[in-house]
């Protein structure tokens, strides 16, 4: 599957992820997904301006950055790349923000907030924690995804049967109880910011463009 993640969005969100990976940057979150099932996926993260001075995209397998150019966001870019998808059907946007979500179901792209997003990554790295542990005491092994769990993963993500095949069997190993849901994150971007952001998404480099698009569909080496 595509992945097409509204990288600041997620970032953004607060109150899901644990003290040990909260506060990261998109360098950050490049490095979690790649150590968990994302990393079986094409995606790509969509940052709004430019890198930091001294920072270029960060890549890894799959993964991908890619910033929208000086002045512009990332929503324009996103919505670029749903707008001229082949197949917006492979596609998953992840985003909570509403002119995204409204862009990809237009299309019939999946879709997943960012809070659920984020869940999936304090999910991997407890499970990768415990393995350690496991490891380390060499104690059995307990609990089993059951299909009633997978159909959980089914309706609150809104994956597809082949995505749920790969939650099913990430569950050889331990499955930790998730965090509980945290409050709704608060808007991260006022009426005005959306506003100018429409005025501007005809500023939006057609090269930029040209290069995410490049870099979703190239496969991973």
């Amino acid at each position: 599957m595509k992945v097409i993640l509204d990288t600041y969005n997620a970032l953004h969100t607060t109150g899901i992820l644990p003290p040990e990976l909260a506060g990261m940057d998109a360098a950050g979150l490049v490095e979690a997904l790649s150590g968990g099932r994302w990393a079986r996926n094409q995606v790509l993260l969509v940052c709004d301006g430019s890198p930091p001075p001294g920072q270029r995209a960060i890549h890894s397998g799959g993964i991908r950055t890619i910033y929208a150019g000086s002045g512009c966001e990332a929503d324009d870019l996103i919505e670029q790349l749903i707008e001229r998808s082949d197949a917006p059907g492979q596609l998953l946007v992840v985003s909570s923000d509403r002119r995204i979500v409204k862009a990809a179901r237009r299309r019939r792209c999946h879709t997943m907030d960012s809070p659920a997003f984020l869940r999936t990554i304090a999910n991997d790295h407890e499970r990768s924690s415990v393995r350690r542990r496991n490891r380390s005491d060499q104690g059995p092994r307990t609990d089993n995804l059951s299909s009633k769990a997978a159909m959980k993963w089914r309706n609150e993500f809104g994956i597809d049967e082949k995505d749920i095949a790969e939650f099913t069997e990430l569950a050889s190993n331990p499955l930790p109880k998730p965090p509980p849901p945290a409050p709704a994150p608060p808007p991260t971007k006022s009426v005005d910011a959306t506003t100018r952001r429409t005025e501007s998404a005809g500023e939006l480099p057609e090269d930029v463009i040209a290069e995410a698009m490049r870099m979703l569909e190239e496969d991973a080496d």
